[in-house]
């Protein structure tokens, strides 16, 4: 018995090590993939956007503790100066602290100084060697974060912008301007090892969504409870990801499609289940759907109203797909969709509600395709948002939510009766045109 105990223990420490080596392995790849966007977005990114800016150097104050946009992008805090000195690339130099996170930081900046390890840096003070780095280095431009026009980017303190200018002098403080739409193109634009990363995330996410239609026990399972093991399951903790708990949403509408059921519904048969959930690690983030029907006794397949939705769903697919393209605007996107929609014999509504006054025989369709992560930095194809979201021009690599929802009437069920679903698939736009990084919704699952 003894021995058996011990080859039992054995066997449990054994495993839990394999565990814990899995999950180490996987919190390791995505620090590593974040290091790679940084260095790459900096080598490839960073030279572009500063000369189409028509900026010379770029110095982004960042403070200790502050929410700034770009905190986790630079990996730190302090005076981050980027200077285009000619060639391929920007030198880059940082007065303050990297994050832990950052690896081989000397082959990501050029310039490292920083503050020792327990001085706090209202106390770092390198007003004198700022102004003898951008005397010698001479620019005729200076971007800062300071904003005129956009003020979730006016992130530099009234302290910091006093200390920046006394160090500066007045010939290089009147060199100043806004790094506003400096910053926008930088987050805006990607590289790769962004879409890689951002496939990670969709991916977690989808085997997030399967795992919890596994474990919907028809006339048992509450909304509630799929929700609460949403918002609480480890797998999305494994890979060093938080789930964002905004998007760990269960929604069902009725059999006749006019609104949300409550938390407490115990999910059966004739339920059209969705399942809206994201992950999140620093500032990128997926957020995708999965649909199922919930079959009567005696069923073996979707209604045909159903069947019907979902053969909505692939034909606006098709149009989105088709007119999203790289270069356009948001906003010029945005009307091109709605024209397409309405040609197809769609109705489209600004709202995502069912439009009581629309011709009662048309399906409606709703778009919120929003990037993931910084929405206020990306364009955002969708009537909500600020318009800033809507005049930038969709990138090379943009990765966003393909979000849509659907509102088909079913006139055999009375006036006004409708069913609904959304959808919402993670794409990025390449040179072809919009891609699926990860294998999209294909069906409405089947729950018996």
């Amino acid at each position: 018995m003894r021995r058996k105990k011990i080859a039992l223990f054995i066997f449990f420490f054994l495993l839990s090590v394999g565990m814990f080596s899995a999950q180490t392995l996987k919190k390791d790849y995505m620090w590593d993939l974040l290091n790679l966007v940084r260095q790459e977005k900096f080598d490839f990114i960073l030279p572009k956007v500063m000369r189409e800016n028509k900026v010379d150097m770029w110095i982004h104050v960042i403070r200790e503790g502050s929410n700034d946009v770009l905190s986790l992008d630079l990996g730190g805090y302090g005076w981050f100066i980027f200077t285009d000195r000619g060639g391929d690339r920007i030198e880059r130099a940082v007065f303050g602290q990297l994050s832990r996170e950052v690896q081989d930081p000397e082959e990501v900046y050029d310039i490292i100084k920083r503050p020792a390890w327990e001085q706090d840096l209202r106390d770092f003070a390198p007003e004198r060697e700022l102004k003898e780095f951008v005397a010698e280095r001479d620019p005729k431009r200076i971007a800062v974060n300071f904003s005129k026009e956009l003020a979730v980017f006016d992130t530099l303190s009234h302290t910091d912008y006093m200390r920046l200018i006394k160090a500066l002098g007045n010939k290089y403080a009147k060199r100043l301007v806004s790094d506003d739409h400096l910053v926008i193109d930088y987050c805006a634009r990607k590289v790769i090892s962004e879409v890689v990363l951002y496939t990670k995330l969709c991916e977690i996410s989808a085997e997030i969504i399967d795992k919890a239609f596994d474990m919907i026990n028809p006339g048992v399972t509450t909304l509630k409870d799929v929700a609460l093991w949403l918002r609480n399951q480890k797998i999305a903790q494994n890979y060093g990801c938080d789930v964002d708990r905004s998007l760990g949403n269960v929604f069902v509408r009725d059999p006749y499609g006019n609104e949300d059921l409550a938390n407490d519904h115990v999910i059966q048969g004739g339920d059209l289940v969705g399942i809206v959930h994201g992950v999140k690690i620093m500032n990128y983030a997926s957020h995708i759907s999965g649909i199922a029907y919930v079959l009567r006794k005696g069923e073996t397949a979707l209604p045909p109203e159903v069947q019907k939705i979902w053969e909505h769903a692939l034909k606006t697919r098709k149009i989105f797909r088709k007119n999203i393209k790289r270069g356009r605007t948001a906003g010029e996107t945005l009307e091109i969709l709605k024209r397409k929609l309405e040609e197809a014999g769609y109705v489209y509504i600004d709202m995502d509600e069912y439009d009581r006054s629309a011709d009662p025989e048309k399906t409606q369709v709703h778009i919120d395709m929003h990037a993931l992560g910084r929405g206020l930095l990306a364009p955002r194809i969708s009537p909500f948002g600020p318009d800033r979201a809507r005049d930038i021009e969709l990138p090379l690599y943009h990765s966003f939510a393909f979000e849509y929802m659907i509102h088909m009437p079913v006139p055999e069920w009375g006036k006004g009766k409708h069913l609904y679903i959304c959808l919402h698939d993670g794409v990025v736009i390449t040179e072809y045109g919009v891609e699926f990084p990860y294998p999209p919704l294909k069906k409405i699952r089947l729950i018996r």
